[in-house]
């Protein structure tokens, strides 16, 4: 008799509390249409287009109440398939003018780093090497290399030789990574902004065993012979990747061009090296400054 009275009591408060959760979610937790989903902490170079584009892949249908543990759970699955997300901190339910109305996600974006050439397409990339999802054709890449302020928002590495991989998956290959170590080492470097793209075709001496690795393109059409990699240890053949960038930041406050003015520069060793004998003196900067 004890037991059965105990069962039934249990299964009581049961039905009662199944009851309760009921009689919130239809009428105390009544949602008429679905929350609004909103990002915290937008970044700064995140355009409002792409916001808008994470978040469509994620915003409910549906009117939900605001205590459907699911739709958190759904929304999280979501988002980890999403090659722009890097990382989940939270996904919560918030209020602005009632409870629930706002799915808030708190997460890391990846950031662009540099542009891909691979056939007729340019490929973003973070500074992984992960894929995103955006491509683009040659005259658009042009438009999104440059600002409206004519400077460079973003370099091409091109020559790369595997194919791209899905979004969200790492670009393989060491020549996309020494062409993203470039990048980084050019972002804030005044003489940079005439540096374009980085040529990786020769990276691992696959093409030419003596010719240089990596190779600086500029809007002028000159290039830049810039050498081995940057986690390269054979210092003993080419000098430090510290002494190329004073000898580039020489040329360029001399000529006001980083290539000063000739079809090519080759920065590997002591003396640089170019095609023309008629060139300044100062071309050619000295390994101890």
């Amino acid at each position: 008799m004890h037991l059965i009275a105990a069962a039934m009591l249990i299964g009581a408060v049961v039905i009662a509390a199944k009851a309760s959760l009921a009689y919130v979610d239809s009428k105390v937790d009544l949602q008429t249409k679905p929350p609004t989903v909103v990002l915290k902490d937008q970044p700064v170079w995140m355009s409002d287009v792409l916001a808008g584009q994470i978040i469509a892949t994620v915003q409910p249908k549906v009117a939900r109440s605001a205590f459907d543990h699911q739709l958190l759970v759904e929304t999280v699955a979501r988002l980890r398939g999403n090659p722009w997300i890097a990382s989940i901190h939270a996904v919560r339910r918030g209020y602005n003018k009632s409870a629930g109305d706002t799915l808030e996600i708190d997460a890391d974006y990846r950031v662009p780093a540099a542009l891909v050439k691979w056939g007729d397409y340019y490929s973003l990339i973070d500074g992984k090497g992960v894929k995103l999802p955006e491509q683009y054709p040659k005259e658009l890449a042009d438009r999104i290399v440059h600002g409206t302020d004519g400077r460079v928002n973003i370099r091409v590495i091109e020559g790369v030789y595997n194919p791209p991989p899905e979004p969200g998956r790492t670009w393989r290959g060491e020549d996309v990574q020494a062409g993203l170590q470039m990048v980084k080492l050019l972002y804030d470097q005044p003489f940079a902004q005439d540096i374009i793209r980085v040529d990786v075709q020769n990276v691992g001496r696959r093409n030419n065993a003596k010719e240089a690795q990596l190779v600086l393109k500029t809007r002028y059409g000159t290039e830049i012979r810039w050498g081995r990699p940057l986690n390269a240890t054979d210092f003993f053949i080419e000098v430090s990747t510290e002494q190329k960038i004073a000898s580039l930041q020489q040329i360029y406050q001399q000529f006001g061009r980083v290539d000063a003015k000739q079809p090519w520069l080759d920065v590997r060793f002591d003396k640089i090296t170019y095609p023309s004998p008629a060139a300044p003196s100062s071309a050619s900067a000295r390994s101890d400054q």
